[in-house]
């Protein structure tokens, strides 16, 4: 049997895969796809599956996912809020760290459960921000929430800061599921397939901290020259310092599978 790192074993991350192993995918839809990153988790985790099709908004992400996954997966520009697919079309909708992004999330997860068949499901995976996370996930957050400000004062794209389990929980029941099954893990589930599992299950680990410093620089440069850039410097130091001391380690990660009725 393969050994897991300690906090990767312990995270919670193997009983979502181990539950997505139990389906079988059919034809999946993934919304928000980005770069296609999860659809190449589900091509693993899955049973099986039949086709993918992944939809976003952002053409250079679905440039791409078209790189990377045009030989396992179609991609199209689509608006969620207005799927181009028939009612219960799909066996498998997905949605992956998008649900802050969206502007209307409840209009988007009516949409997908709306193309999903009967006894099909919808697959949510989103990040919190709930404060019971190591200082290493806090600082991440922290990061996080600062790209948040950043992108909503430059008004450059709809950017809210992490929803709590709570909230997410609650725009999940905005669908009136009948049968939810909610896990909660520390770590990715997708984590179980990188080759950098090792790393990152260090917090302190140098490559790690200096990539996270390295994008919160990259979010500052944004709001050059802007009347409020010597503010958002001031906090870009503090989340350095803060992160150089605690480390950097992914937020806790609520997966939800919503089974049509």
């Amino acid at each position: 049997m393969e050994v897991r790192p300690t906090n990767l074993a312990s995270s919670g991350a193997e009983k979502i895969v181990n539950r997505l192993n139990e389906l079988s995918g059919g034809k999946i839809l993934d919304v928000g796809t980005g770069n296609g990153g999860f659809i190449d988790f589900l091509r693993q985790a899955l049973g099986s599956y039949d086709s993918f099709i992944g939809i976003d908004l952002d053409e250079k992400e679905l440039k791409k996912a078209k790189k990377r996954y045009g030989e396992i997966a179609e991609f199209k520009k689509m608006n969620a809020e207005k799927l181009e697919f028939p009612d219960n079309s799909v066996d498998i909708a997905s949605i992956a760290s998008s649900l802050h992004h969206l502007e209307k999330p409840e209009k988007v997860l009516k949409e997908m459960i709306r193309v999903v068949k009967p006894q099909g499901y919808l697959i949510i995976q989103e990040m919190y921000s709930d404060p019971d996370q190591t200082e290493a996930q806090l600082a991440t957050i922290a990061t996080h929430h600062f790209g948040a400000r950043v992108d909503t004062l430059l008004e450059r794209e709809y950017h809210r800061e992490t929803y709590t389990r709570e909230e997410i929980k609650e725009l999940v029941r905005s669908v009136e599921p009948e049968e939810i099954e909610v896990f909660d893990s520390t770590r990715y589930p997708g984590c179980l397939f990188c080759e950098d599992r090792e790393k990152c299950d260090n917090p302190m680990d140098e490559e790690l901290i200096k990539s996270q410093i390295k994008d919160l620089r990259s979010t500052l440069k944004k709001v050059d020259n802007h009347p409020a850039d010597e503010e958002f410097e001031k906090v870009e130091k503090r989340l350095e310092q803060r992160i150089r001391k605690n480390g950097s380690s992914d937020a806790s990660v609520l997966f939800i599978l919503v089974k049509k009725q």
